[in-house]
């Protein structure tokens, strides 16, 4: 497991106060917090993988692309 030193400004930590469990400890809530945000990081990337496409597989793609599609606007806004 990893460690790591986190500074929070006081002000933003007295805005979230108030959303943190009764009774939980303010370390266990951040903990918590960030472990979330990794998991969903994690999970975006994970599929952003897995929709990567190899050259040949995009290349069969526009055999089935709609009539009037733009191909040259579809790769600059891809790169």
């Amino acid at each position: 497991m990893c460690v790591y030193n986190v500074r929070i400004d006081d002000a933003i930590m007295d805005e979230v106060r108030p959303s943190i469990t009764k009774g939980l400890d303010e370390s266990v809530w951040v903990q918590l917090q960030v472990e979330a945000l990794f998991s969903q990081l994690a999970a975006e990337a994970k599929n952003q993988q897995s929709t990567h496409l190899t050259l040949s597989q995009r290349l069969r793609g526009i055999g089935k692309a709609p009539k009037g599609f733009d191909y040259k606007k579809e790769l600059e806004e891809r790169f």
